[in-house]
């Protein structure tokens, strides 16, 4: 069976366990530092904040800007539940906004029709590395603090050319094993504002604002050594791991982009294809459908959620797009390690099944 996704694992990433486990310094420490300083480069930020996974890394940035009770945060519909999740955790109210057709992001024009005087943040989410449309979402929020939830979006970029993660206040990126690149559980915030990276890095280390000095009763967050070092090996292959990516995504849309509704990547903007998915027709089984692939020996699988559905965020209002993206979506293999064999019977299996 030819998976969803298989993680890149190399020597380099045995070899940097080792050399931590060698250390006797497991917990966070200097390989945790030396990624944040990657991440920060990479997103062309100021600070970067490490931590122990992409929910924990949102629920940090939700806390700096001061999200409470009584306080609305403006949040995609469709979304792995984690942006929603962690607004309900903090008391806020979580306001889910509709998605686009084609791009499958939550647009400005819907981020500014959803915004009222209680309206604290807004959440905007890469959908599966695909970039937003930053600088119109940028100017219709203006005066709402905003989150951008890249967790998949690392190596993605803005049709102006910015990297995906720069967006707003904070942008929270996650290194789970599904993601451009992995340590296993992992995410990163990164901000220009020292004050939001300073609130991050008390909350996330039990609220220790210096060595027996407690600000608040928090929990660990903290991301270990070992996983910084695992995420670092990764790292130093980004463009590799991107470049493979997009040449196995130029394949597959070649050949399936006429019997597939596949998602459009906004003019001059770059995603990195964290997620190949589809909408498949009205009427059609998606559960016969992901059958049929299994039976070719393609993996495939849901493509997402329609968070209103799932009963934590109370009655939304209509979200078209979102429910037909959670009845009807689909996410087919691609991952770096693919061969070109593979890939031929991804793609044949597909066409086959259309």
């Amino acid at each position: 069976m030819i998976p969803l996704a298989r993680p890149w694992m190399t020597a380099a990433e045995e070899s940097a366990a080792a050399e931590v486990l060698r250390s006797g310094w497991l917990a966070s420490g200097p390989k945790t530092q030396a990624l944040e300083a990657v991440f920060a480069e990479l997103t062309q930020a100021d600070h970067a904040v490490a931590v122990s996974s992409g929910t924990a890394a949102l629920e940090l940035a939700l806390r700096a800007l001061g999200v409470g009770p009584g306080d609305e945060v403006l949040c995609p519909a469709l979304t792995w539940p984690s942006p929603a999740h962690a607004v309900v955790r903090l008391g806020a109210r979580a306001v889910l906004v509709d998605v686009d057709a084609e791009e499958w992001n939550t647009t400005a024009e819907a981020f500014a029709a959803a915004r009222t005087e209680r309206t604290k943040a807004a959440i905007v989410i890469d959908q599966f590395g695909n970039p937003a449309r930053g600088p119109a979402i940028a100017a219709a929020l203006e005066g709402v603090a905003i989150i951008e939830d890249a967790a998949c979006a690392l190596g993605s970029r803005f049709a102006d050319g910015s990297p995906c993660g720069s967006l707003g206040a904070i942008g929270c990126f996650s290194l789970h094993p599904r993601k451009i690149v992995t340590c296993g559980e992992g995410g990163v915030c990164v901000t220009d504002d020292p004050a939001l990276a300073e609130a991050m890095r008390i909350a996330r280390n039990h609220g220790q604002r210096a060595v027996g000095v407690f600000d608040a009763p928090d929990a660990n967050l903290r991301m270990s050594d070992l996983s910084a070092a695992v995420a670092l090996a990764q790292v130093e292959r980004l463009e590799e791991i991107l470049s493979t990516r997009r040449a196995h995504a130029v394949a597959m849309r070649e050949r399936l982009a006429e019997r597939y509704q596949l998602q459009r990547t906004p003019e001059g903007a770059e995603t990195n294809h964290q997620t190949f998915g589809a909408l498949l027709p009205e009427g059609r089984d998606r559960e016969a459908f992901i059958a049929d692939a299994a039976a070719r020996g393609v993996q495939v699988g849901r493509l997402s959620y329609s968070v209103d559905r799932l009963g934590q965020v109370g009655e939304q209002g209509p979200l078209p797009m979102a429910h037909a993206l959670d009845d009807r979506g689909v996410a087919f293999p691609l991952f770096p390690t693919m061969t070109l064999e593979e890939r031929a019977t991804v793609i044949d299996a597909l066409e086959a099944i259309a």
